[in-house]
């Protein structure tokens, strides 16, 4: 038995399909059958009941899954301990993002650690949330910032400090704009743009305390800078997170709702992962900035 053993294993166990778990881990599925076999030879025990289409863990293999993971756990912080300044860091890491200003946050991490290692490379890739969780769950970026809660059989997840809160954007001469604070009466009547994810997990409908279709949805949108076009082209109304609101001229204004709504942040990655030596090197210094270990 051996560390890439025991992370193999970890990966058919979270696939529960020996076939994509090979794909996912760039080997033929014979290889990591034989794999699988060998550590069953080794304790002497079945650790997956095989079915057609799938397999599931004996209570061997919850057993092992369970001391894998403690042992995967306590390799990689041990590597980080030792490793830390003793060598030159470099490649790319790749995060996958939607509109949100803990963008900043994760910037402010990368920035101290590029000083130190300045062959690293943040590249950043763009969607929406679902597509963030697409991409993070596919292995095309490494580490992604989805908002609300994951699924934490498949995803390991790390809240950060930031909260996306929504504001009311609206046109700098419009007449809810003299008021300091709007709420779901003001709104209500009014021409709106909503953030389609919000309409999706059922949020906006919980806020305005109605039927959708009670309200005068004019539009929908993903990002921000479509809703910021759609208000100065007069469609309406867009509910927005205000920290990203930076236009720096009089025709638009963004105003507080009550009740808040606030949307938390994650840093997201697939469980049982294996990451560059970059890409840790980043998450253990978001763990330290935000006081996790």
């Amino acid at each position: 038995m051996d560390l890439q053993q025991l992370q193999n294993f970890l990966v058919v166990a979270q696939e529960e399909n020996i076939t994509h778990a090979a794909d996912y881990l760039h080997l033929s599925q014979p290889a990591l059958s034989r794999q699988i076999k060998a550590l069953e030879r080794e304790f002497g025990k079945p650790l997956l009941v095989r079915e057609a289409k799938k397999v599931r863990l004996t209570r061997d293999g919850v057993l092992l899954r369970k001391r894998a993971a403690e042992i995967t756990k306590l390799v990689t912080k041990t590597s980080d301990e030792l490793r830390t300044n003793q060598h030159e860091l470099d490649g790319d890491i790749l995060l996958g993002v939607s509109e949100t200003d803990a963008v900043r946050f994760i910037g402010q991490v990368a920035a101290d650690l590029i000083q130190r290692h300045p062959k690293i490379t943040l590249k950043l890739h763009n969607g929406n949330n679902e597509s963030i969780l697409n991409m993070v769950n596919s292995g095309l970026v490494d580490l992604g910032l989805y908002f609300g809660r994951v699924d934490q059989n498949v995803f390991n997840s790390l809240p950060l400090p930031q909260l996306n809160r929504f504001g009311a954007l609206l046109p700098s001469d419009h007449p809810l704009a003299a008021k300091a604070v709007l709420t779901p009466a003001d709104l209500v009547q009014e021409s709106l743009i909503l953030y389609q994810e919000a309409l999706t997990d059922g949020s906006l409908a919980k806020w305005f305390q109605r039927d959708l279709t009670d309200l005068r949805i004019a539009g929908t949108f993903d990002m921000y800078l479509s809703a910021q076009k759609l208000v100065e082209s007069g469609l309406g109304i867009a509910l927005v997170f205000d920290d990203l609101v930076g236009y720096h001229d009089a025709e638009l204004t963004c105003r507080p709702i009550t009740p808040e709504i606030a949307v938390p942040v994650n840093l997201i990655w697939k469980k049982y992962q294996i990451f560059s030596d970059t890409t840790q090197a980043l998450l253990t210094a978001v763990k330290a900035a935000i006081g996790r270990d």
